[in-house]
C-alpha cells in the first residue's frame, strides 16, 4: 500500500479550498471588523468611551480602509475631550473618502472650538461645496456667518435650511442660540421647546432652555427641564447653577443655596458662583458667609464686577435695540409711523 498516494476526491477538495479561501477570509474579516464597529457605537451611545475606542480601534486592525470606522473613532476622542486625536481620524477619514464630508464637519466644528476661526470657515465652506443636500448647504452657510459675526443672516439661512427639512435639529438650536445672542428669549424659547420635542432628553438643550426660562422669569419651566437635565448629568455647572437661580425667582431660598453650592462643588474656582452665592448669603442674613463669597470671586478674578458691569449694559443696550426694531417691524405690519401709538 502507497501511503503517498492522494485520492482524486482529496485532490478536487484541496483545488476549492485554494480557490475559495481568500474569499471565504475576506467575508469573515468583514463581518468581524463591523462586528466590533456594532460594538464600538453600542459602548458610545452608553458613554462607556474607552470600550468604545477599543472596538474601533479593531474594527479597523481588520478592515484599515473603511472611513465610517475612523469616522466614529474620531468621535468618541472628541467626547473625550482628545482633540488631537480626533483631529487625525477625521482627517484619516477624508484620507481615505474625500467625499465623506460630515468629517469636515467635524473638523471645523472643533476648530470653532478652539477659537481658529478662519480653519472653521475654510472647512464649512468644504462642506457647503461637498455635501449633495440644499438644507445642509443653508446650514453651513449660518455656520459660516455665525462665526463672522452676521446674527440676522446666520438666522436667515437655519430657516432656508428648516424650510427644506421641518426636523433639522441642529439649525432648530443654532437658531435659538441666535436669538438668545440678541436678547429676544421668547423667540429663543420656542425654537429650543423645538427641538427638544425631536431629542427629549439631549441635555444641552435641556440645560439651554432653562437658561432662557430663567431669563424670562419663568421660574417654573425652567425648574421643570433643569430637573430632567439634572436627571441625565448631576455634575454639570450650569444645570446646578442655574437650579438655584430657578429656585431663588420662585422665593425658595434654601433650595437655591444648596444647588448653588453644589454648582460650586463642581466648579470651585467659577467667580460667578461665588458672587451668586454671596448674594443668596447676603439675602439670607449670614453676611460673614457673603463676604467671604464677595472676597473669594475678587480674588479668583480680581476685573470681575467691572466685566459684569460692562456685560448688563451691552445685554441692556440690545434688550432696548431689539425692542425698538420689534416696535419698528409690528408698526410696519400696522402700517403706522414709529411716533404713532
Amino acid at each position: 500500500m502507497n501511503y503517498f498516494t492522494i485520492k482524486p476526491a482529496v485532490i478536487s477538495a484541496l483545488i476549492l479550498v485554494c480557490l475559495f479561501a481568500p474569499h471565504y477570509c475576506a467575508w469573515a474579516e468583514g463581518v468581524s471588523s463591523n462586528a466590533f464597529y456594532l460594538r464600538g457605537n453600542k459602548f458610545l451611545l452608553k458613554k462607556k468611551v474607552d470600550k468604545a475606542i477599543d472596538n474601533y480601534t479593531k474594527a479597523i486592525r481588520l478592515k484599515p480602509k473603511e472611513p465610517k470606522y475612523f469616522y466614529k473613532l474620531a468621535q468618541a476622542y472628541r467626547f473625550k475631550g482628545l482633540r488631537d486625536e480626533a483631529i487625525a481620524n477625521y482627517r484619516k477619514v477624508i484620507e481615505i473618502d474625500p467625499t465623506y464630508y460630515w468629517a469636515y464637519s467635524e473638523l471645523a466644528d472643533i476648530f470653532v472650538e478652539t477659537g481658529n476661526n478662519e480653519k472653521a470657515i475654510s472647512y464649512y465652506e468644504i462642506c457647503v461645496f461637498k455635501c449633495p443636500r440644499d438644507s445642509e448647504k443653508h446650514y453651513y452657510r449660518g455656520r459660516i456667518c455665525d462665526i463672522s459675526g452676521e446674527i440676522d443672516e446666520a438666522i436667515s439661512e437655519y430657516k432656508q435650511a428648516l424650510k427644506q427639512r421641518p426636523d433639522y435639529f441642529e439649525a432648530l438650536r443654532c437658531i435659538a442660540e441666535n436669538y438668545e445672542k440678541k436678547q429676544d428669549f421668547k423667540m429663543a424659547a420656542s425654537y429650543y421647546l423645538r427641538a427638544k420635542r425631536l431629542r427629549c432628553y439631549d441635555e444641552e438643550t435641556l440645560i439651554k432652555l432653562g437658561i432662557v426660562y430663567t431669563k424670562l422669569k419663568e421660574f417654573q419651566n425652567a425648574l421643570k427641564v433643569l430637573n430632567v437635565a439634572l436627571l441625565i448629568n448631576p455634575f454639570n455647572r450650569d444645570t446646578r447653577f442655574y437650579l438655584g437661580k430657578a429656585f431663588y425667582g420662585k422665593g425658595n431660598l434654601d433650595h437655591a443655596i444648596k444647588q448653588t453650592q453644589k454648582a460650586l462643588e463642581i466648579e470651585p474656582n467659577d467667580p460667578e458662583i461665588h458672587f451668586t452665592l454671596g448674594l443668596y448669603y447676603d439675602k439670607k442674613g449670614w453676611h460673614d458667609l457673603a463676604v467671604a463669597e464677595y472676597q473669594e470671586a475678587l480674588h479668583l478674578k480680581p476685573d470681575y464686577l467691572f466685566n459684569k458691569l460692562e456685560k448688563l449694559n451691552r445685554e441692556k443696550n440690545l434688550t432696548t435695540e431689539g425692542a425698538k426694531k420689534k416696535e419698528e417691524r409690528e408698526n410696519n405690519e400696522n402700517g403706522r409711523q414709529p411716533s404713532e401709538k
